[in-house]
C-alpha cells in the first residue's frame, strides 16, 4: 500500500485548494454566475466561505502538529459541504443549469477525498 501524505501536506493542498477557488468565486462572481446559472450572492457567498475556510486551515497546517479535534472538525466541515452540494441539488435550491450541476458534483469530489484523506491521516497518527 503506497505512503500516505503527511497531515500537515494535506491540509496545506485542501487550504490551496479552498483559497484559489474561493478567490476565483470572488473575482469572477458575475461570470461565474451566468456560467453556472447561480446568482451573483450565491458565488459571492461561496467564495467568501471557501477563503474563510481556506486560511483556517492553511493556518492549521502551518502547526507542527495539528490538533486531532481540529483536524477532525476540518474533515467534518468538508463532509457537510458534501453533503450541502448534493441536498442542494436533490432540492433544487439554485435551480443551476446543466453546468452548474455538473460542477456542484465535481468540486464535491475533491472535498470527499480530503476529508478521507484527513481523517486517515489521523488515524495513521495515533
Amino acid at each position: 500500500m503506497p505512503a500516505l501524505p503527511s497531515l500537515r501536506r494535506i491540509l496545506a493542498m485542501d487550504a490551496a485548494g479552498m483559497i484559489v477557488f474561493g478567490l476565483v468565486y470572488l473575482f469572477t462572481s458575475g461570470a461565474l454566475a451566468r456560467l453556472l446559472g447561480a446568482g451573483d450572492k450565491l458565488v459571492l457567498t461561496t467564495g467568501g466561505l471557501m477563503l474563510t475556510i481556506g486560511v483556517g486551515i492553511a493556518l492549521l497546517a502551518s502547526r507542527a502538529r495539528p490538533p486531532v479535534a481540529s483536524v477532525r472538525l476540518v474533515a467534518v466541515i468538508g463532509a457537510a459541504w458534501v453533503a450541502a452540494s448534493v441536498a442542494s441539488l436533490a432540492l433544487n435550491w439554485w435551480h443551476p443549469n446543466a453546468v452548474g450541476t455538473a460542477w456542484t458534483v465535481l468540486q464535491a469530489i475533491p472535498v470527499s477525498v480530503f476529508s478521507i484523506l484527513q481523517l486517515a491521516a489521523l488515524r495513521g497518527r495515533t
